[in-house]
């Protein structure tokens, strides 16, 4: 993290009314065999399981373009996760994406949707060193945690790899939260007492990097919305029970702020 706080908050707001940021998303569609997607143009198929990704095959009369080059697309071409851009209009470019549990999502985005156009900002606890923490990940191998998501069936759980614990003390007590892994670094999806009041109802998120022996800091200044909280079309892992902290967390970003 090289960023400055204000920094990081500043690329926070800017980032999640790009193009293809979180308030962009129209649409999130599984893709689970090979088809079409209503409204988008082509035919589209998984990539192996466990290979993130898509392959799409398009004519010129389709009528889509690489993002990147505005060339047409056209035949059989391999969409890997998070990576190209295909352009439907003006205004709507998909993505291949994916999400814990799912690997072959494609992700519909409209610059001009209207969350985009009422997005007024994000509101931000005032930055307190004091929930700066300390604490140390143990990794655990084959080990799984429980993650309810928002678009799921009530009572429906997916069991996701974790790579092991993150331990810390605040108030004298000791805490363990189940990390997912992304990269080098983890990410803690939390819940805290101030969920549902001064900040987003469904929790927060929180990026850590452990250091070479497993030492962690815990900047809850940083701590994140989630996707869901731009477009209900995220699906989002829920805090899992023992990431469902019992004090208030007055740090990080509380709400999405929208104008008229």
């Amino acid at each position: 993290m090289n960023m400055t706080l204000e920094q990081w908050r500043e690329e926070r707001r800017r980032s999640v009314a790009k193009p293809q940021g979180d308030l962009a998303l129209t649409g999130l569609h599984l893709i689970m065999a090979k088809g079409a997607v209503p409204g988008i143009p082509g035919v589209w198929e998984p990539l192996a399981q466990g290979q993130p990704g898509l392959l799409l095959t398009a004519e010129a009369a389709d009528g889509l373009t690489w993002d990147a080059t505005g060339q047409p697309v056209e035949g059989t071409v391999k969409l890997e996760a998070e990576r190209e851009i295909v352009r439907v209009s003006d205004s709507v470019t998909v993505m291949a994406t994916e999400q814990p549990g799912s690997d072959h999502l494609l992700a519909v985005y409209d610059a001009n949707a209207e969350a985009v156009q009422k997005y007024a900002g994000i509101s931000f606890y005032p930055n307190n060193p004091d929930w700066i923490i300390g604490g140390e990940f143990a990794e655990a191998d084959k080990q799984t945690a429980a993650f309810a998501h928002v678009g799921d069936a009530e009572g429906k759980v997916r069991h996701h790899r974790s790579p092991g614990v993150i331990r810390f003390e605040y108030g004298g007590e000791f805490y363990a939260l189940t990390p997912f892994a992304s990269g080098e670094a983890l990410i803690v999806v939390f819940g805290d007492r101030t969920n549902g009041e001064e900040t987003y109802g469904l929790g927060r998120m929180l990026l850590i990097e452990p250091d070479a022996e497993g030492n962690v800091q815990l900047d809850f200044n940083r701590a994140f919305l989630p996707s869901c909280a731009f477009s209900h079309h995220f699906n989002c892992p829920l805090p899992p029970a023992g990431n469902r902290l019992p004090f208030r967390v007055e740090a990080g970003e509380q709400q999405v702020i929208f104008g008229s």
